[in-house]
């Protein structure tokens, strides 16, 4: 653990055991530093690993004796990555798959400990790659550079969000390295900082969502004029006006800052989490919109507010959704006969208790995240060298999978690598020494 990180946490320890505050910026820290932890495991650093051989190719020279290291062992990785036809179906073979995962795991420390941003960028990489024209001439970034790598991070957060190998941790990984400050403020920026917190929230950095989305929702109210073409397309709203589009993205940021609230553990969080939750209800009932998350929402707030007609009105719409599961509609029942005994502590324990609210939240985003062929959309609405991004999340999705399955085959089932030829069975053992 980087010493930053461990003062952090001594830190905290200290004033918990002596009752101090936790304050926002405090718990903001602390959320980096698990972020930190969260994108510190293999399936991470072999992605990153493979970026860095992308990135590497377009440096013309370096004399870091790390990077001389890499180089070498990336080279190898270059040419197989150059071999892979991103639109083919043919795997990778398994003496190549270990030969790659050991030479990963020589520069597995390098990886983890360096920031691939400064290296090249992907595209530039990759270009190098099929043209073998260098343009990066510095192992440095200039101010263009960093605009553009700050795109790609965007424009790979999201290509990568719903695929079935890569997703979100890989997700996670791409956002920890966008900065939305450095990018123009608009639209993408506000639809990528949704995304962000929405992935935040996730994986259980609930200050680092809700910083986000209230940046969000303060431009939102700066800007209440502004087009929204991307974020009705992300949502399917395109039967909305400019302004309901608007009025409805400003709700959904109200409602996942409300599910970061409502997971935090001081008392101002929780009355935080129900004023967000009351204008989330606002901008949704003015636009007549109602769905699992408008049903859900309005049945909490009843519930904790002791009106069990209109909660029960509201459950029994949701009781209905096909997001639920068997188990969580017979949960609802339960908590509709509870509000016919006016036993409103049961009710909240038998559904709320169990995160059932943030459940449907997120079923719902990632239902709507699954509808949407991101490749299609950075095509069609010219992201910058969005063929050359696609060709690269192909690659390295192959190249990734390629290893990861593999070597799990290696590792605990020789029958298996039997099977799938004899003949290299020793090879494949001194390669995982």
């Amino acid at each position: 653990m980087k010493i930053r990180n461990l003062t952090l946490l001594i830190i905290f320890i200290f004033l918990a055991s002596c009752g101090g505050e936790k304050t926002d910026q405090m718990m903001l820290e602390l959320d980096q530093v698990k972020l930190n932890e969260n994108l510190n495991y293999d399936k991470i650093v072999f992605y990153k690993y493979a970026k860095l051989a992308i990135r590497s190719a377009a440096i013309q020279d370096t004399t870091l004796p790390e990077y001389q290291k890499f180089s070498r062992q990336a080279k190898s990785t270059l040419r197989t990555l150059k071999s892979i036809d991103p639109n083919s179906k043919e795997q990778i073979s398994i003496l190549e798959a270990l030969r790659l995962y050991k030479e990963y795991r020589s520069v597995k420390d390098f990886v983890k400990t360096t920031d691939e941003d400064v290296f090249p960028t992907l595209v530039d990489g990759i270009i190098a790659m099929q043209t073998g024209k260098i343009s990066a001439k510095s192992f440095y970034p200039d101010e263009n550079k960093v605009n553009n790598q700050n795109i790609e991070h965007a424009a790979l957060s999201v290509a990568v969000l719903t695929t079935r190998d890569l997703g979100q941790p890989i997700a996670l990984y791409e956002c920890s390295k966008t900065a939305p400050e450095k990018l123009e403020d608009g639209e993408i920026k506000t639809l990528l900082e949704f995304i962000r917190g929405f992935l935040f929230f996730s994986n259980n950095l609930y200050y680092l969502s809700e910083d986000g989305l209230t940046r969000n929702i303060k431009w939102l109210d700066k800007n209440q004029q502004i087009a929204l073409p991307y974020t009705k397309a992300f949502f399917g709203w395109r039967n909305l006006s400019d302004e309901q589009t608007h009025l409805a993205f400003h709700g959904m940021n109200y409602l996942f800052r409300g599910f970061d609230r409502m997971r935090m553990t001081r008392k101002i969080d929780e009355e935080r989490s129900l004023e967000d939750f009351d204008l989330f209800l606002k901008d949704m009932n003015t636009l007549g919109l109602q769905n699992e998350i408008t049903w859900a929402i309005d049945s909490y707030l009843n519930l904790k507010r002791e009106n069990p007609e209109k909660a029960i009105q509201a459950l029994e719409k949701l009781s209905k959704s096909n997001l639920l599961s068997d188990d969580e509609r017979e949960a609802i029942q339960k908590t509709i006969d509870y509000q016919k005994n006016r036993d409103t502590d049961a009710a909240l324990k038998n559904v709320y208790d169990i995160a059932f609210l943030t459940k449907i939240g997120t079923k719902y985003m990632v239902a709507i995240f699954a509808k949407i062929d991101w490749e299609s959309v950075m095509l069609e609405n010219n992201i910058p060298h969005a063929k050359e991004i696609v060709s690269g999340i192909k690659k390295v999705k192959q190249l990734s999978n390629a290893v990861s399955s593999y070597t799990s085959k290696a590792k605990g089932s020789t029958k298996t690598l039997k099977e799938t030829g004899g003949q290299f069975l020793d090879r494949a053992k001194d390669l995982l020494k």
